[in-house]
């Protein structure tokens, strides 16, 4: 609005002084005032922009699983939160990974041999449980999964990486929120009760 008041207001100038010598001011006005807009609108569009940030759980073993898993999904939409590209000499690790996963919607949980020995599951499966994140498994070997994850569906990768790729990927692209994780009671709870 403001804009067409001002190019109303300099073609009655225009119209009453030397229209060449208003042409140019006319025109400089106008380009200004198009590149402001446009420099709004596209700091607007930004901004109002929130990136879904996807943090990987994976036990240390399976780190070459997981760089070829990062390697494909850092070219979605998504912030693929990897220890092995966030955490920074100086950081300390545990607080750092704690932060990424505090920070992020979405958690890919990677079964295999190595992350279903109870010492490193529990703890972990803890963690997203009590942040109660949504939770993507995915299976990369023919390991049994943990009991807390076997009513989840799961991304199968044992047979091929890209099946199991495509169905992480259109999980992903679910907008709506996951089923709450919820923590399972150990079978020690289950026994002193």
């Amino acid at each position: 609005m403001i804009l067409l008041a001002v190019l109303c207001a300099l073609l009655i100038f225009l119209s009453e002084h030397n229209y060449m010598d208003g042409l140019d001011t006319l025109l400089m006005v106008v380009g200004a005032a198009s590149g402001l807009i446009l420099v709004s609108s596209v700091i607007g569009s930004r901004s109002s922009k929130v990136v879904r940030k996807v943090f990987i759980l994976y036990a240390p073993e399976d780190t070459e699983f997981v760089s070829k898993l990062y390697e494909a999904l850092k070219i979605s939409p998504y912030r693929i939160l990897w220890d092995k590209k966030e955490v920074k000499v100086g950081d300390h690790i545990e607080k750092k990974t704690n932060q990424l996963l505090a920070s992020s919607s979405d958690v890919i949980f990677v079964i295999s041999s190595h992350s279903t020995n109870p010492e490193w599951f529990e703890p972990a499966f803890a963690k997203v449980a009590e942040q109660n994140k949504r939770l993507l498994p995915v299976l990369i070997d023919d390991s049994e999964p943990p009991e807390a994850l076997k009513e989840f569906m799961f991304a199968d990768f044992r047979e091929s990486f890209d099946d199991g790729y495509l169905s992480l990927r259109d999980s992903l692209r679910e907008v709506k929120r996951g089923r709450p994780v919820s923590k399972k009671p150990s079978t020690d709870e289950v026994a002193a009760n």
